[in-house]
């Protein structure tokens, strides 16, 4: 995020509103934010929204493409296309668009993405609520990647909550993969869609869950939170959320960053230490999980 203050001139929000999600994105690091090659701020930068709806992140923005829902993948690679120099063969004969956007706006953003000095695809969860998912997000890196043979260019995922990221690299350090790790071999498979959290609870292979610092009620589609519902669920938790009130068993503790030291992860991957500021009453998840783990050791 440091770079993306100090440097780009080209920010594009992809399935993403920050303006809402991310309060402080604009003033802090990206629109607003002036750098040591950004010193004008805001009047040295393009900023381009794609989404399916008028947000307003959108509404801030220098161009807005608004596309059809579902189409990333085939604005992905037309944008790939119009950048190589190919001619397009998805576009619409009667309107003349691809994604319910004009060719023209596509071949002005190509046009932006390849002469920009500094450029960043910031995307979100958008991004993967189409048929495809994590192909979406593959195109869109080999995107980017092409994109650097003319300038520099990245993509950034606009994560949730704080931390969200912690848990990745801590699998990845410990596994070589970042999520949807199975261990009941022994050792660590990784399968997104065949492991992954949502899929599993869908297909109700789950018959069992202990939930760590999230809340599944309040995220998780509501087929998967029924059947959560349905089964011994136990959660780590240091306040009452949507999750808590239907758990079997509750263990509260004491807050990370607040009544319990640790490692936080910034939405860029930036580690940050945080200290504890206060005495709680109740024990930190480290402290939970390792009495458990020596508990059924001892068993």
């Amino acid at each position: 995020m440091g770079e993306v203050k100090n440097r780009a001139d080209l920010l594009i929000f992809w399935g993403c509103n920050p303006m809402e999600a991310h309060m402080r994105h604009f003033t802090r690091y990206s629109t607003l934010a002036k750098g040591l090659f950004t010193p004008r701020g805001r009047q040295g930068k393009k900023i381009v929204v794609v989404d399916v709806r008028l947000t307003p992140t959108a509404r801030a923005a220098d161009y807005f493409l608004q596309i059809k829902p579902g189409t990333d993948f085939e604005v992905f690679n037309a944008l790939r296309a119009l950048i190589k120099g190919l001619r397009l063969g998805n576009v619409d004969p009667g309107t003349g668009t691809v994604a319910g956007v004009t060719l023209t706006a596509w071949q002005e953003l190509a046009q932006l993405m390849q002469s920009c000095r500094y450029g960043v695809v910031f995307f979100g969860i958008g991004t993967t609520m189409s048929r495809g998912k994590e192909m979406n997000i593959e195109l869109l890196l080999t995107l980017i990647r092409e994109l650097n043979r003319y300038t520099r260019f990245y993509a950034i995922p606009m994560r949730g909550h704080g931390n969200v990221t912690g848990i990745n690299h801590v699998l990845t350090w410990q596994t070589g993969y970042p999520f949807a790790v199975n261990f009941s071999r022994g050792y660590p498979r990784y399968n997104p869609g065949e492991f992954s959290v949502v899929d599993m609870l869908g297909r109700r292979e789950v018959d069992a869950a202990f939930i760590i610092a999230t809340d599944p009620g309040a995220h998780l589609p509501r087929a998967a939170v029924e059947h959560l519902q349905k089964i011994p669920t136990i959660v780590l938790e240091p306040h009452c959320n949507l999750t808590t009130p239907w758990a079997q068993v509750v263990i509260p503790v004491a807050p990370a960053g607040v009544g319990a030291a640790g490692t936080f992860y910034r939405m860029d991957n930036v580690p940050l230490r945080v200290k504890k500021l206060v005495d709680f009453p109740y024990p930190s998840d480290e402290e939970v999980l390792r009495a458990l783990k020596e508990r059924i050791a001892n068993a």
